[in-house]
C-alpha cells in the first residue's frame, strides 16, 4: 500500500497528553490509522526529524507532518524514506563537521544524555567529527540514534473508502444509496450515507442548500450516479 497524505488524528481515550494517533491515506482515498507504538513508528520517522525546510522538502519526500506547536514532526510514506532523510541529513553541510558531541546537542538539545547513551552503544569517540568516521563507524552511528528514538509498533486499523454504485428515487427525489467496497455492498438510507461522506469514508461531495436541505453528488471528474430499478 502506498500513502500518498498523512495528518494528525485525535488521541485514543486514555492516552497521555501530547501522544496521538496518526492517519494515512492511499490513493484511493482509504485510511489507515497508526495508534500505540512509538512516535517514529506511527510517523514512520526513525530519526524521530522535527518539521523542518529540510525534512518537509521534495527530496524528502514528507506527506505531512504531525504534533503540536511545540514539537512537530516529518511523517513520511514509509520506515525507508524516513531513514533515508535522517542519513542523508547527517551527512550533509550543516551536520557532517560537527563533533558527535556537537551534532547530538543540535540534532534534540533536550536530551542532555543523547552523546553519552550514543558513546556507550557505538564506543566512538564524542569530539571526532560525523564526517570522519567510516562507513562501519557511520552505520554504528545512526542506528544508535534510531535505538534512542525508539520504533516500536503498534496498531495499525484499515479504513476503506466506499464508493455509491446505484441509487434509488422516489418522486424524482434520491433517498437510498447502494454504498459498495472491494467485498461488496449495502442499501443505505440517505442520512446514513451523509454520515459516512462526513467522516470521510465515502466517495461523494456533501452539497448545502440554501433552504438546508443537504444531498450527495459524484466527486468532480467521476461519473454520475446510476439509477437502480
Amino acid at each position: 500500500m502506498v500513502f500518498v497524505k498523512a495528518q494528525t488524528g485525535p488521541a485514543n481515550i486514555g492516552d497521555p497528553i501530547g501522544k496521538f494517533t496518526m492517519q494515512y491515506f492511499d490513493e484511493q482515498g482509504n485510511m489507515t490509522i497508526r495508534s500505540d507504538g512509538s512516535r517514529a513508528w506511527r510517523c514512520n520517522n526513525p530519526g524521530n526529524l522535527h518539521k523542518s525546510r529540510y525534512s518537509m522538502s521534495q527530496k524528502r519526500g514528507a506527506i505531512g507532518f504531525a504534533g503540536d506547536s511545540a514539537d512537530e514532526y516529518a511523517v513520511y510514506p514509509d520506515k525507508k524514506m524516513g531513514h533515508e532523510a535522517l542519513v542523508v541529513m547527517l551527512k550533509g553541510s550543516i551536520y557532517s563537521p560537527k563533533t558527535l558531541r556537537a551534532a547530538m546537542e543540535y540534532y534534540e538539545p533536550k536530551k542532555k544524555d543523547y552523546i553519552d547513551i550514543i558513546v556507550h552503544r557505538t564506543g566512538l569517540n564524542p569530539e571526532r567529527t560525523i564526517k570522519s568516521l567510516n562507513n562501519k563507524e557511520f552505520d554504528d552511528f545512526w542506528k544508535a540514534i534510531e535505538f534512542v528514538e525508539s520504533w516500536e509498533e503498534g496498531r495499525a486499523d484499515f479504513i476503506d473508502k466506499k464508493y455509491i454504485s446505484g441509487v434509488h428515487k422516489k418522486r424524482g427525489i434520491i433517498f437510498e444509496y447502494f454504498v459498495q467496497n472491494l467485498q461488496g455492498g449495502v442499501w443505505l438510507k440517505k442520512e446514513e450515507a451523509l454520515s459516512l461522506a462526513q467522516e470521510g469514508r465515502l466517495h461523494a461531495v456533501i452539497v448545502h442548500l440554501k433552504n438546508g436541505n443537504t444531498y450527495l453528488r459524484p466527486e468532480h471528474g467521476t461519473k454520475p450516479f446510476e439509477l437502480s430499478s
